[in-house]
């Protein structure tokens, strides 16, 4: 009986101006984020190739991933230039492209796939109603649990289905480009993301669907349904971000390379006034030592409180399902918070153990940098399994409430 109304939704919504509409936008932002996303990412090769480090030189560039063109993060951030000094900075290239982004796909399945998903479920129960159907079809036997788990099967079916078929083409063509190395954990972190955005749009098709329950208007329906995709995907995410800030207050990078700039502009003047009194002392060794520990000092007061202000955030974001998933699939994609901070920790032990060779203080050749992003396993055992958790429960707790507000909904 479940089936049989699924594909009764199906069949009614599948030949309407809707559902055409809808997917060929689909269809062609997706186009345009393969298209883009994928010149982004050749745009990061040729930058790595421009800045990557001569043999022996402790510079350090990390190499861009192919998985940004499903969620670029902050690829942007990861692969820049190390210069690994006395006085540590960052470099790029091309930085003016940073100015016109994109949608990619992650930004497609947080947005424009939850509005889609709301718009063909808000009217599944009223629409019915207002035509006079449904006190009808509830008339002839069927089961309010049937036609309500089978409504929700037939619009989820209408959404995911045509997004999961342009998913799957784009992962071909983007497998079948040249510098796409086509890997077992690439084909496993596309799958992942494949599988959370079916569980998103099951979460925004029970929204719809639990507001379609609770109202007796198709109108009212659409309003409160677009209030709540709103809700969910700007207002909590980046009102979260501005709350994290006023609660977390860490100074600006800016502020704080300028701190480690003044502190070498001081460790100089110090070295020239020593050299005045004594010409043959090794000053420039202790100029050297004094730089390192005022770095030290600025890293030890920026750190805890940068890692403070991503707990804030995250725990605020969370709130909504969207910044969940955004947290999720920019961590399976390795271009998020996690990476970044696991990326410079990684670079902070390779210049702790090589800081003498690499300011000429011992003798030695400088050790080369290997870094491999974290796997999927890693990701969702250190913070991924949070995200899981909060996609999981609004799931659940939508379809929970549509299915309990139906069976008490009169049909009248």
């Amino acid at each position: 009986m479940v089936w049989s109304i699924a594909k009764k939704e199906i069949l009614e919504n599948i030949v309407s101006y809707r559902f055409f509409i809808l997917t060929a936008l689909l269809t062609l932002l997706m186009a345009v984020a393969v298209i883009v996303g994928y010149g982004d990412f050749l745009l990061r090769l040729e930058n790595c190739a421009v800045l990557r480090p001569a043999p022996n030189s402790p510079n350090i560039i990390i190499e861009p991933t192919p998985m940004s063109i499903f969620a670029k993060g902050l690829e942007a951030n990861l692969t820049r230039l190390y210069e690994v000094t006395i006085h540590q900075n960052q470099q790029s290239v091309n930085r003016i492209f940073a100015l016109f982004a994109v949608p990619d796909m992650l930004f497609i399945i947080k947005v424009v796939l939850a509005l889609i998903a709301v718009l063909f479920s808000f009217d599944a129960i009223t629409h019915e109603k207002e035509q006079g159907t449904l006190k009808l079809t509830l008339s002839n036997g069927i089961r309010r649990p049937s036609l309500i788990l089978g409504k929700l099967s037939g619009r989820f079916i209408l959404v995911f289905v045509p997004f999961a078929a342009l998913f799957l083409l784009a992962l071909l063509t983007i497998s079948l480009l040249p510098s796409i190395a086509v890997t077992g954990s690439f084909l496993l972190k596309t799958l992942i993301i494949l599988v959370v955005a079916s569980v998103y749009t099951l979460l925004f098709t029970g929204a719809g669907m639990f507001v379609s329950s609770i109202v007796h208007r198709s109108s009212t329906s659409m309003v409160a349904s677009l209030f709540i995709w709103l809700l969910f995907v700007f207002i909590i995410p980046n009102f979260g971000t501005v709350l994290a800030k006023s609660l977390t207050p860490v100074p600006t990078s800016d502020r704080v390379e300028m701190e480690g700039r003044l502190s070498t502009i001081q460790a100089i003047f110090n070295r020239i006034q020593r050299e005045k009194e004594k010409p043959a002392g090794r000053e420039g060794r202790w100029m050297i030592q004094q730089l390192k520990e005022s770095t030290t000092r600025l890293v030890e007061l920026y750190r805890p409180k940068m890692n403070a202000l991503i707990r804030t955030t995250k725990s605020l974001v969370r709130i909504s399902p969207s910044g969940a998933l955004n947290f999720l699939l920019t961590d399976i994609a390795n271009t998020g918070l996690y990476e970044e901070v696991r990326a410079k920790d990684a670079i902070a032990q390779y210049v702790e153990r090589n800081f003498n060779r690499i300011n000429q203080l011992e003798p030695g050749p400088v050790d080369v940098f290997r870094y491999t992003r974290a796997l999927p396993g890693e990701v969702f055992s250190e913070t991924g399994y949070v995200d899981v958790a909060v996609i999981l429960f609004f799931t659940a707790l939508f379809i929970t409430a549509a299915y309990v507000r139906f069976l008490v909904y009169d049909p009248r």
